[in-house]
């Protein structure tokens, strides 16, 4: 067996790579990384487990015969080279479009919890496009995560970013009054990584999966672990929504307007198929929240 994993050097991919290389023969396991990213992985992989491959512009051929192939390639910011249009519904194109040409090997996708073709988020809405045109073809599977908790994940950086705009306010901490209910149910990486790597031999199982935690918090709880911010004042959406722009310049920590669309919906998932997977239920991530937020 030959799986090939798509974006081996981001947060979450390059953690998929190193579960893959623990569970399976190394010669069986191959990392995609862009050829200029290559330096940086020196010494967090095998180098001949690493392949440079560059899914937009290469050639497909370049992968060989491939088994299994994991799409761990996601953007959370567009940014001029790069917008979620094209690394979300393109690169799925692509990945169906090559398929024969790499012996037709099953298709896991890492997507995200709450991805909806109709939803108001742009990384969300493409998010659900690119998963609804692969789940029309047998043999994918589609593993829609909520938060997975790595060391500098978005919504940890942004929790930490208000730290100065605490200190700043004295410790108070004003924020829209309709986020601060938002429920999310993050997940630690290694229950996320062992569930790819299952999938990848596992051949009863449903299309979609749906990954989180044992934990649900509300956004307000998690800003009261930040240790700078002492009370929590609830400003109007509206209000907050004319003023954001403004702070962002002296606050950059701020969430920017696509990440409170994504903070404004309840983020938590049905975990019956990744527990029926794993065989046990999912781990905490209270520790995590803690150790990241102190």
């Amino acid at each position: 067996m030959r799986i090939v994993v798509l974006g081996a050097n981001g947060q979450v991919g390059s953690r998929v790579l190193n579960r893959l290389l623990q569970d399976y023969p190394p010669e069986q396991v191959v990392g995609c990384v862009r050829a200029e990213r290559m330096a940086a992985m020196h010494g967090a992989a095998p180098s001949n487990s690493l392949l440079p491959f560059n899914p937009f512009t290469d050639n497909w051929e370049k992968l060989g015969k491939v088994d299994v192939l994991i799409n761990c390639i996601g953007i959370i910011r567009e940014t001029a080279g790069l917008d979620f249009t094209v690394a979300h519904g393109d690169l799925t194109a692509r990945m169906l479009q090559h398929r024969a040409q790499i012996g037709n090997p099953k298709l896991i996708q890492l997507s995200a919890l709450g991805a909806d073709p109709g939803s108001a988020s742009k990384f969300l809405s493409t998010k659900g496009q690119a998963d609804q045109e692969l789940l029309q073809y047998p043999g994918t599977v589609v593993l829609r995560p909520s938060i997975v908790c790595t060391p500098g994940t978005m919504l940890s950086r942004k929790l930490q970013g208000l730290q100065k705009l605490c200190r700043y306010m004295g410790g108070f901490l004003p924020f829209p009054d309709t986020t601060l209910q938002t429920k999310l149910q993050p997940v630690a990486v290694e229950d996320l990584t062992e569930l790819v790597s299952r999938l990848c031999v596992l051949h009863d199982h449903p299309p979609m999966v749906e990954v989180g935690g044992s934990d649900v918090y509300t956004v307000r709880e998690l800003l009261e672990m930040v240790p700078a911010c002492k009370r929590i004042l609830p400003f109007p959406q509206t209000i907050f929504d004319h003023l954001s722009p403004l702070l962002r310049k002296f606050f950059p920590g701020l969430p920017d307007k696509e990440q409170q669309l994504l903070l404004q919906q309840n983020n938590v998932a049905d975990t019956v198929a990744c527990e029926k997977i794993l065989g046990r239920k999912m781990a905490s991530t209270s520790g995590f929240w803690q150790r990241e937020l102190a």
